[in-house]
């Protein structure tokens, strides 16, 4: 939709103070992308529009949107579902850029999901959390490239309380090391 232009593009802070300490600033997508800043993400939603979201949705298969939907917090609420499966068929459409999207956009969600990169692999991974939904859903959602192969991944588990937030990082990451795909720490 254009909403934004690129990985470097400013997102700027209104001032608002959030408990989130790193929200409270400028952000470019792909800081705010790192740290989950929900601000950012509803400054984008506002600027795709609401009623933009629901056919790429049924486009890209992502899940069940229950409508009528609130355009800043469908992701948040519990209105956008999806499970696990799902989600590793989105990531198979996104790694072999199947779905009908520009290059740079698949160039700079690239960019932004680099989590972690090594000389044999390379991580691109995405947290999630549907707090206000119940229970609430922690996620944890990517791909690992090494060499000639990818490896996707999707894990998504029961959130009591914010302490229950690393262990979605925590069960993906040492699944991957006990499968090899990741070196053990």
């Amino acid at each position: 939709e254009g909403a934004i232009a690129g990985a470097d593009e400013i997102i700027p802070w209104d001032n608002t103070r959030y408990e989130i300490e790193a929200w409270n600033r400028d952000q470019t997508l792909k800081s705010a992308f790192q740290v989950s800043c929900v601000w950012c993400y509803q400054w984008l939603a506002r600027r795709v529009g609401a009623a933009d979201y629901p056919p790429h949705i049924r486009q890209a298969h992502y899940g069940q949107l229950r409508e009528p939907f609130n355009g800043t917090e469908f992701w948040l609420d519990g209105s956008l579902t999806i499970s696990a499966e799902q989600q590793i068929e989105l990531l198979k459409r996104v790694t072999a850029r199947s779905l009908p999207y520009r290059t740079s956009s698949y160039d700079t969600l690239k960019t932004v999901m680099l989590t972690e990169a090594a000389k044999d692999y390379r991580l691109y991974a995405k947290t999630g959390w549907a707090a206000r939904s119940t229970p609430g859903t922690g996620w944890y959602i990517g791909y690992v490239e090494t060499g000639e192969n990818t490896w996707l991944f999707a894990l998504n588990l029961d959130t009591r309380t914010v302490r229950d937030l690393p262990l979605r990082q925590q069960i993906a990451l040492n699944a991957l090391r006990a499968k090899g795909i990741l070196p053990a720490d």
